[in-house]
């Protein structure tokens, strides 16, 4: 496995004029070779709405034994989990890092299961990474990775009829995962006027769903997000909604409707 691509985002400022490739003004990420690095590329992200999820992911935040999602190469989303060995602070952040590798085939790109450390890698910078992943240590270099209760992930939703691109449903987990009972989960949807934030979108009889062990397979990743506040002059929607990272979710997406 290659080091992944890396993302990165204007700041809140926004001094992307000044970039050769920042986003465009339809929240398109844009992808760029960058032959000075072991990366297969960069993409420029668009800001979210209203939370910085880069600050989760600043140098500081890296740990010895911490368990980390990476970007994937095909489609950029964080498929891909590492183990991380060592961290250097210093001039220049630099980390040893451990692939996990799915069990029993090592399969590649399956973000449930459970996973081995496997090979030894260096990493050079913080935008190979999406978020921490909160899993547990099943074994000795073995560790268990499924929902948890109020994390949102990304159904696979097929692919797009006229541009082939991979489609997703998203969705917040309302408990966390077992082998016996599966985990429960409802669907979220966009909020119009805005490029990150999401709702619930079933009520009723239809507002759980649930997923057996055998159905996990549907996943494809999961998405760092927060619950908003909201103020008294708030334009959201009632209900609770959730702020989703952009940089894990598909540039198309992120369009706002004029």
């Amino acid at each position: 496995m290659q080091l992944q691509l890396t993302k990165r985002r204007g700041s809140k400022d926004h001094k992307a004029a000044q970039s050769s490739s920042s986003e465009d003004d339809d929240g398109l990420e844009v992808k760029e070779e960058d032959p000075d690095t072991g990366h297969s590329g960069q993409m420029a992200v668009v800001d979210s709405d209203f939370y910085n999820f880069d600050a989760d992911r600043g140098e500081k935040c890296f740990k010895r034994g911490q368990v980390w999602a990476l970007y994937g190469d095909e489609d950029g989303m964080p498929r891909h989990y590492a183990l991380v060995e060592t961290v250097s602070l210093g001039r220049e952040f630099c980390a040893q890092i451990r692939w996990l590798e799915l069990q029993p085939d090592g399969q590649e790109g399956k973000p449930c299961g459970e996973f081995k450390v496997g090979r030894v890698d260096m990493v050079d910078s913080v935008n190979v990474f999406s978020h921490l992943v909160a899993c547990e240590r099943a074994a000795k270099e073995v560790y268990r990775v499924y929902p948890k209760k109020g994390s949102v992930w990304a159904f696979h939703g097929g692919e797009d009829a006229d541009t082939g691109m991979p489609k997703y449903d998203f969705v917040v987990f309302l408990s966390g995962y077992s082998d016996l009972y599966g985990v429960s989960y409802g669907y979220l949807q966009k909020v119009e006027g805005f490029r990150s934030i999401f709702t619930r979108h079933d009520v009723g009889s239809h507002a759980v769903q649930y997923l057996q062990k055998g159905d996990v397979g549907m996943l494809s990743h999961q998405i760092p997000a927060r619950k908003v506040s909201k103020g008294l002059d708030s334009a959201l929607p009632p209900g609770d909604c959730w702020e989703l990272d952009t940089a894990s979710l598909p540039p198309e997406l992120l369009r706002l409707e004029q």
